[in-house]
């Protein structure tokens, strides 16, 4: 298998650049384009040396086309949402994981919150939010919740 490619979606302002910047280079970003352009983490980076290209999108309506084929080439995809950001939760079951559905997406989905260091200490827990989400769509492989600013997952 020459690699595995992830494709990095959500709402706009859910930290998608940024994490993928923090995956790479394992450092915060401090101005962060839109969209990354295409990143490969070098085959080194996991023990099983299959390398992996990162795939982040724009969630604008006019990439809508472009972003739904980036989800059907994908091996798997990650699904963000901003923890400082109910609303942004609250899309992921009104309206992305359903339109994964809808164009029948055949890779795992992973659910990330990020923005971890912005969360509100009297939200619930990461498993009493995703519980119910996990149960309606089946695809979510796991779900977790980052900072890229802390570095911390």
């Amino acid at each position: 298998r020459p690699g595995v490619r992830v494709v990095v979606i959500g709402d706009p302002g859910t930290g998608k650049s940024s994490l993928v910047v923090a995956v790479a280079t394992e450092q915060f970003p401090e101005n962060v384009p839109k969209v990354m352009p295409h990143t490969r983490l070098p085959a080194d980076y996991f023990p099983d040396r299959v390398p992996i290209t990162i795939v982040d999108t724009s969630s604008s309506p006019e990439q809508k086309p472009k972003l739904i084929a980036e989800c059907q080439a994908a091996d798997a995809v990650v699904l963000t949402y901003a923890c400082d950001r109910l609303s942004t939760l609250d899309r992921l079951s009104s309206y992305w994981l359903p339109e994964l559905r809808r164009i029948q997406l055949k890779a795992p989905v992973i659910v990330v919150g990020c923005k971890l260091d912005l969360r509100d200490d009297q939200q619930n827990s990461l498993e009493q939010t995703m519980a119910p989400i996990m149960q309606a769509f089946r695809e979510i492989e796991t779900c977790i919740e980052c900072s890229a600013l802390r570095q911390i997952q």
